[in-house]
């Protein structure tokens, strides 16, 4: 089996347990151990949804989630950021706090390894870790060998995740389809113009304003305008534009 048939497996898994399978097993033909998958959906601008994929020793999840590790992991920001990959080297790991991740995870067997991102086109962002536990040049170069490979895998993993869990799950991102007026309106809404001010710059009535934004605020499935305005920017349905 080449390797985008294996991929695109991928997009076959109908659960969660049939994709971690499957991705570990694909991870491990690549060279590596571990994997760790996880997503972020700006369904809200304080209380994100977030989904993690992962075959990492739970010792070393439930010690990095406890001591915040995220909020100074260099590979987390670094994704969070970019979609350029990274390959953990000590270079990354600078200060005192990144250095004592990066120790500790070692200590739990994640010596060597990669970092890959994907940005969604409905405001999501997500990471896909590979890592394994040599440690030498040998491992190095292996990791550089496959570096286009686990980005590949990034991407079609980020799908099937889409497909599993997030368009069937708790917290659906299934992009609010919005008229071109809804949109027009919200984001002047959020530029903090009165409905009666909005309606001058876009030439309809007060009431036409309304009538859109009443109906954004149905589609986001929030209760007012501030919230309509908050989820659409945080799921990138208004974004900024040059007017003329």
């Amino acid at each position: 089996m080449d390797n985008l048939t294996l991929f695109e497996s991928l997009l076959n898994c109908d659960s969660v347990e049939e994709l971690h399978s499957a991705t570990t097993t694909i991870a491990r033909a690549m060279g590596f151990e571990h994997f760790l998958y996880g997503v972020q959906v700006n369904t809200s601008l304080t209380r994100p949804y977030r989904f993690i994929l992962s075959c990492y020793p739970e010792e070393w999840r439930k010690h990095y989630d406890k001591e915040g590790y995220a909020n100074f992991d260099p590979t987390v920001s670094h994704c969070a950021r970019t979609s350029i990959p990274i390959i953990w080297k000590k270079e990354i790991f600078k200060g005192r706090r990144e250095t004592r991740v990066r120790n500790e995870a070692k200590d739990c067997g994640l010596v060597s390894g990669a970092s890959f991102s994907v940005h969604g086109g409905r405001g999501e962002a997500a990471m896909l870790s590979l890592a394994t536990s040599r440690e030498s040049r040998e491992a190095q170069n292996d990791i550089l060998a496959t570096m286009a490979k686990a980005q590949l895998l990034t991407c079609y993993l980020h799908e099937a995740v889409q497909r599993i869990v997030l368009s069937k799950g708790p917290l659906p991102v299934k992009k609010a389809n919005l008229t071109e007026r809804e949109q027009e309106c919200l984001l002047w809404a959020a530029e903090g113009k009165t409905g009666w001010e909005i309606a001058n710059i876009v030439k309809i009535s007060e009431r036409t304003v309304t009538f859109h934004l009443q109906n954004a605020i149905q589609k986001l499935g929030v209760v007012n305008r501030q919230q309509a305005i908050s989820r659409a920017l945080s799921m990138g349905l208004i974004e900024p534009r040059t007017i003329r």
